[in-house]
Parts: structure tokens; C-alpha cells; sequence
């Protein structure tokens, strides 16, 4: 059964939210896309989506029902209307019947007489002809990608959707759908991208109300939409087209699904990638992570884009040589490819930390190598990739589902210190580290290591090195 689109006008919001929510739509074919509380709203939304059908009501401000559906059939001849009306009403009910509507129904509703209006409505759209779809052009595309402006032009002039500054066109892309989302024939230009990535091109007066139209009338869109800015020069639609691409990625970089405008603004990862090259040169293992964190949360919070997780991800790869090895993971030609392996910016961040991690050089035999317990194991490779963080005894405990004191007692006789010890000293051992390769103030170096006391941090590092961190960047 083929997917049929319907709008509910009708100036009480509770009866349209109670026929929302009360008819099983899908199981007639339809889906609700949209309604409005006066005619007028109601037939800015016909004229933008073209619905398959329409509910309303007989009086409504700004424009009553019966004027709403002469002006909607006018604008959208293939919609069908149906008329929502009380007892006293039927009298207008019985006119909206000469203007061509498909029916009525009479408040109050009864759920079943709904359901049989849309049987006999499915019945009839199957018997009769398809639906116009949205006309695709794939001929448009090809032009875009040819870069053949005089093509592009009379494509779009023979599709009724001239370009001009009194008439701007918008596009829009959907990215994640191997499928891509239904929208009413004749609103706009519909072109295949890739196997899950599909371009819409309208014009700019129709943007609200197709976005609106995307998201199935109030629900939260499910993929990733970009849409690019307004043009009035098909000189402009490829640049426009690419912004579009670019911004539906916004679902890769944040993680979230849901509709992202393209930014004409940079978004320089520069910074990011010089600390993750110096922690690298230093072998700076919680350096690295911290790096590779601060980029993340700039992904999550859309401050970075696909653009740079590409920039990203090959510029960690390229980094690797310099220390004779690679990690396992492989060079892409584009965003899609990317966006295809990880899903998210998150993962692929996740994925180049491991790999990269995994491939660092030890220089002497680690105290995991010693280790025969596996679960023991586990907790000092988690304890060195975290030991400037905030660690107790209870969290190890509860991170790795054993008892305080089995735990103590099993990671002494495994580790040969306790567990504090064994954090203490890796927290010296990375301030010698600092405080030799960096220019970062004692107190600074304390504070990447774990310490946010400045005294206490002095007095550990003495116990552990005999001296004060100051002596020992002196002595270096």
C-alpha cells in the first residue's frame, strides 16, 4: 500500500489532536503532515505540501471551509477534501458536497465512520491514477555536476521553477535514507545523490512549509536534512547544492538526527591537530586522549562539521610514520565513505584513539605484561588511560563489578603495589615527563596529572623523586 499524505484544519486544537492521535492512519495508507487552525494557514500548507487529503472544518477564522476548498483545489487539483461538521452545519456540509469534495463527517466523530471515509478514500486512489511523485530531474543533477549553466537553466525553466531574484530557490538535502522521505508531487525537483542521499530543489516561499512537511507534522526528523542557502542565479545552485550536502552531514558530526542549516563560517580544527601532533612527537598517551576529547565534544556540540572529521581522521593517519608505524585503519576519498564506516563523529574519534593507542612504542617491559589476571589487566590498561582523572577505590570497584576489598587485595598480589601507589606513581611519572618536554608552569603540570593541589602535588612528587618538581625541571 502506497503512503498517502493528509492535512487536519480545524480551529479546536483538541479536536485535531484527538483525530491525530485517535485514527490508525497507517493502516489506511495515510500519514498526517501537517494542520492549521484557520483556512488561511490551512491553504498556505495545501499550496506548499499538495496533500493527498484534507479534513476541515466548515468554520474557521480568517477563511471558512467551504472558500478553502474552491482556493485549495484551485492551487492543488488532486487533493481531496473531506468536511468536518456538527448537526447544524449540514446544510454547508451538503454545498461542500457540489464543490466537489470526496465527503463529510458529523460531530461528534465516531473513530469508526473515520476509518471507513479512509477505506473508501484508499479504494479510491487505488483505482484510480497514481499520484503525480515528485518530479524527478535526474537530468538536473547531471547538469550540476557537468557545471553546464545554459542546461541547468532550461531544465529549470521547463520544470516551472525558473531562477530569478524574484524567485529564489532553495535546495535540500536528505542524507541516511535508502529511501528517501515522501513529499506531495509538483512542491519540488527531486534528484537522486547517492544510494543514501537524496537532493530536493524548491522555491524559497515552499522551504517552511517542506521542512515542516519532513519532520510528519511535529515529529522529530529521523535523518539528517541540510538545507543550503537561497539562490537567484543558476550560476549559484552548485555551491548552494554542495552547502546543502555538506550541512545534512550535521547527523555524522553531532550524532544527532534533525534539520542543520548550512554556515558560511570556517570551522578550523588547526588548533586540535597541533596538540594531537605535539602529544604524539612526545608520546604523550593522556595528552593524546585529552586531545582527541576536546575534538569530540567540539563534534557533539557542532562546532566541527564532516569537513573536519575528514581533515581530522587523515591528518592522524599521516601523523603515524613519523613513528614507523601505522595504525590499521585506511585512507578515505570522500565524506560519504566516511559517514558510511562510523555512523557518528563520536565513533570514528573512538576508533582513531584506539588504533592509535594500540600503536604506541613501548620502550620498557609494562607492568600489564607482568600480569597473568585478566580482569586485573583491564583495570591498569583503564587506570593509565584515565589516571589523571578522578579515581577511587569504590569507582575501580564498581567500573569492574568486584568488592573494595577484593579488589585491593587481588590487584596487590597481581600489581605488586596498591592501587593508590600505583596511580600516585603514574601521576609522577607523566609530571617527569612535563615537566622535561613542556614549558607549562609546575602548577599547571600538577593539574594535567591529577593533583588540583599545587602543595600536594609538590609533597607526592618529593616522596616519590626524592626532590621538588622544581629541582627536577632544574636538574633537566
Amino acid at each position: 500500500m502506497s503512503m498517502h499524505t493528509a492535512i487536519i484544519a480545524d480551529d479546536e486544537p483538541w479536536i485535531v489532536e484527538g483525530i491525530k492521535a485517535a485514527v490508525d492512519w497507517g493502516k489506511f495508507g495515510f500519514e498526517v503532515i501537517g494542520d492549521a487552525e484557520d483556512g488561511q494557514a490551512a491553504l498556505a500548507l495545501i499550496e506548499a505540501l499538495r496533500p493527498t487529503l484534507v479534513f476541515t472544518d466548515i468554520k474557521m477564522p480568517a477563511m471558512n471551509g467551504l472558500e478553502l476548498i474552491q482556493r485549495g483545489k484551485a492551487v492543488s487539483p488532486d487533493t481531496l477534501f473531506v468536511v468536518l461538521s456538527g448537526h447544524a452545519e449540514f446544510a454547508y456540509a451538503q454545498k461542500a458536497i457540489n464543490y466537489g469534495t470526496f465527503g463529510y463527517c458529523l460531530k461528534p466523530f465516531e473513530i469508526d465512520e473515520i476509518h471507513g471515509m479512509l477505506a473508501r478514500i484508499a479504494q479510491h486512489l487505488e483505482s484510480s491514477e497514481k499520484k503525480a511523485t515528485p518530479a524527478h530531474s535526474y537530468e538536473l543533477y547531471e547538469a550540476v555536476c557537468a557545471g553546464d549553466l545554459d542546461r541547468i537553466g532550461r531544465l529549470l525553466d521547463k520544470s516551472g521553477m525558473p531562477v530569478s531574484i524574484g524567485t529564489p530557490l532553495v535546495p535540500v538535502v536528505v542524507q541516511g535514507q535508502h529511501t528517501p522521505p515522501a513529499v506531495p508531487g509538483g512542491v519540488c525537483l527531486s534528484f537522486p545523490m547517492s544510494s543514501r542521499r537524496h537532493g530536493y530543489l524548491m522555491e524559497e516561499r515552499r522551504k517552511a512549509a517542506f521542512l515542516q512537511g519532513m519532520s510528519g507534522g511535529g515529529r522529530s526528523v529521523e535523518f539528517g536534512v541540510g538545507v543550503g542557502p537561497s539562490l537567484s542565479d543558476v550560476a549559484e545552485l552548485d555551491a548552494a547544492l554542495e552547502a546543502a550536502s555538506l550541512a545534512a552531514y550535521g547527523m555524522f558530526a553531532t550524532g544527532r538526527p534533525g534539520i542543520y542549516p548550512a554556515s558560511a563560517s570556517e570551522r578550523p580544527i588547526e588548533e586540535q591537530l597541533r596538540e594531537i601532533a605535539r602529544t604524539l612527537e612526545r608520546k604523550d598517551r593522556l595528552g593524546f586522549i585529552a586531545a582527541m576529547e576536546s575534538a569530540k565534544a567540539g563534534f557533539r556540540n557542532g562546532a566541527f562539521t564532516i569537513k573536519e572529521a575528514y581533515v581530522l581522521y587523515t591528518s592522524v593517519l599521516y601523523l603515524f610514520p613519523r613513528e614507523g608505524s601505522r595504525p590499521s585503519g585506511r585512507f578515505f576519498e570522500g565524506y560519504e565513505q566516511l559517514y558510511y564506516r562510523y555512523g557518528t563523529a563520536e565513533a570514528m574519534v573512538d576508533d582513531l584513539t584506539t588504533m592509535t593507542l594500540d600503536s604506541f612504542a613501548e620502550s620498557v617491559e609494562t607492568a600489564e605484561s607482568r600480569i597473568s589476571h585478566k580482569k586485573v589487566k583491564e583495570i591498569v590498561l583503564y587506570i593509565r588511560n584515565r589516571f589523571n582523572q578522578e579515581l577511587s577505590i569504590q569507582s575501580l570497584a564498581e567500573q569492574f563489578y568486584l568488592s573494595p576489598n577484593y579488589l585491593c587485595q587481588l590487584f596487590k598480589r597481581e600489581v605488586g603495589e596498591t592501587i593508590v601507589e600505583h596511580i600516585s606513581r603514574q601521576r609522577i611519572e607523566y609530571a617527569c615527563k612535563l615537566l622535561e618536554e613542556t614549558d607549562l608552569s609546575i602548577y599547571q603540570v600538577g593539574e594535567k596529572c591529577g593533583f588540583q593541589d599545587y602543595f600536594y602535588f609538590t609533597r607526592i612528587f618529593k616522596r616519590y623523586r626524592k626532590m621538588t618538581p622544581t629541582q627536577y625541571r632544574e636538574r633537566s
